[in-house]
């Protein structure tokens, strides 16, 4: 699965799943935001999200160990779960609270704060150099992510909540920040579907046993709207993009993937227009053009 030949280069593919993973990903807070509307929380409904994703890691663990892949080396085992549970439990748990209380527009403004958070840890932990060229597409990126979400600011009407949200949103973009920095390396050493299938079914483990040590089950008992979106939520924003961003990583570098991810808040944007009926504006419209620009930019002559 990792070695297959292709006569598109490593750096194109890399490029296409990172895009096509951070749809995948921009679509979560939509579907958050809808199941909401049904009565569940957040506790609930991302231990139906890890319940229904389950099986399909497990049975990508069984294919790749019926590969007879070579074992790990000693401790990997544990940095691969350490990573799962830091990134889709406790990172997707604070994300899912912090949705309780703003909204879709907002938390994607400050979940892809995390390709700054990305390049810097890159560049005091590991001393990559940022290059000019990234800190301009950086900078074009975030204006317009500023420009695109301006008005949910403005529009706030509680700001005690606001900033309960804000912050419980911003501490879930640290520890994303943080797993794409760790994972690099792991990823690239046992393989991007290997990493995801173990890591995975950690952060699956971690969210069920929170769920039931720490959560009311019969909170589980809901409607068949929530359960189809819980669906979604775990095969087309869980499952799905889990392996083609891990991918990303392996081919392109955590950086670069963390500055192709800008282009989230942007596609949540339209998708709130179509599925939530929230109106685009002129400004917002400004402000997607210069993220896509800003993405443009790093891509180009790659």
């Amino acid at each position: 699965m990792e070695n297959s030949h292709s006569r598109f280069s490593p750096t194109v593919i890399g490029i296409v799943c990172v895009f096509i993973g951070t749809f995948c990903f921009a679509s979560k807070g939509i579907i958050i935001k809808l199941a909401y509307q049904y009565g569940i929380t957040a506790a609930p409904l991302l231990l139906l999200r890890m319940l229904f994703a389950l099986p399909f890691y497990a049975a990508v663990a069984l294919w790749i160990h019926a590969q007879k892949v070579a074992p790990l080396a000693k401790g990997d085992g544990w940095k691969i779960a350490g990573l799962g549970l830091l990134s889709y439990y406790l990172s997707s748990l604070l994300d899912f609270m912090g949705l309780q209380y703003i909204s879709a527009g907002l938390e994607r403004l400050i979940l892809y704060v995390y390709p700054t958070l990305v390049l810097l840890m890159l560049a005091y932990w590991k001393k990559e150099k940022i290059t000019g060229k990234t800190k301009i597409a950086l900078a074009i990126a975030y204006s317009g992510m500023l420009l695109v979400f301006i008005q949910d600011l403005r529009l706030t009407s509680d700001w005690n909540l606001t900033l309960l949200g804000a912050g419980l949103v911003m501490l879930s973009t640290i520890f994303f920040a943080l797993f794409v920095v760790l994972a690099g390396d792991m990823i690239r050493k046992v393989g991007s579907s290997r990493f995801t299938a173990y890591a995975m079914l950690s952060a699956c483990t971690g969210v069920i046993v929170h769920g039931v040590t720490l959560s009311d089950l019969a909170e589980l008992h809901q409607s068949n709207h929530v359960y189809v979106l819980a669906l979604l939520l775990a095969f087309f924003c869980t499952v799905i993009p889990s392996f083609l961003m891990n991918k990303g990583i392996s081919l392109l570098g955590s950086g670069k993937t963390a500055v192709l991810g800008s282009i989230g808040p942007v596609i949540t944007l339209f998708l709130g227009a179509l599925v939530l009926n929230e109106h685009i504006t002129l400004v917002q419209l400004l402000g997607a053009a210069l993220v896509i620009g800003g993405v443009g930019l790093v891509t180009a002559n790659k």
